[in-house]
């Protein structure tokens, strides 16, 4: 199931404080995990893992302890499957009880920059919002941090000085390739290209001042929501 969502979701460019994280893979971590460990393996409820163009949509039949919406900050966690989540615990894919509720808020407001829900009834939901930079990438043969190029590691050291926030406001004004580049203090242009100017026009987060001729010589990014017409 995890390779499944790997495979057809986007490893974007993400910083939790100044390390560089796949909240792709932790978020189908949690949800995975959640899928099996809370199931009601007695229920006849065919479960299933969705991915749409907005969503991933996880549905497992339950043994519901309340109907509706569950609010994160007034979430009890109740232990459906005891023995189950105790050897999922012991082999790393999970953690103490209510920690992939919060994990999935997290990484979601991470990946896509939304809430999660999870939704309780006889049928378990959880929906995790997806933007158009998440499905980018389909199939094999695309090329991501996480695959390992010989200069991620020392790119991804130099890189985590700068936020992306941080990259994103210093484009308030239009700026170049190169002076982006020069800011995230990145030495490579394919890696910066690749893993950190792609990745955030993919997601809307920066917009080209001339879109017409993305390759020109005088092409700048800006923020979105700050462009005008250049």
């Amino acid at each position: 199931m995890i390779e499944f969502g790997q495979k057809h979701l986007n490893d974007q460019f993400v910083l939790d404080g100044i390390q560089r994280v796949s909240a792709r893979n932790a978020i189908l971590r949690e949800i995975v995990s959640n899928y099996l460990a809370h199931r009601d393996y007695s229920s006849g409820y065919i479960p299933k893992m969705v991915i749409e163009r907005d969503r991933i949509l996880v549905e497992n039949g339950n043994r519901a302890h309340g109907i509706g919406a569950l609010n994160i900050n007034a979430f009890k966690p109740y232990p459906k499957n005891p023995a189950i989540s105790k050897v999922f615990r012991e082999i790393g894919l999970a953690d103490e009880l209510g920690s992939g509720m919060r994990n999935s808020y997290k990484y979601t407001r991470l990946y896509s920059g939304a809430d999660p829900q999870f939704i309780e009834g006889d049928v378990f939901e959880i929906i995790i919002p997806l933007t158009t930079g998440s499905m980018t990438k389909v199939g094999p043969g695309t090329s991501t941090v996480a695959s390992g190029q010989v200069e991620s590691a020392s790119e991804q050291v130099k890189c985590a000085s700068v936020q992306v926030e941080e990259l994103i406001e210093f484009c308030i004004q239009p700026r170049t390739r190169s002076e982006i580049q020069e800011k995230a203090g990145i030495s490579s242009r394919e890696y910066f290209r690749k893993n950190i100017l792609v990745p955030l026009l993919q997601s809307g987060r920066l917009v080209m001042t001339n879109p017409e001729k993305p390759n020109s010589s005088k092409q700048k990014y800006v923020k979105a929501g700050t462009e005008t017409v250049y």
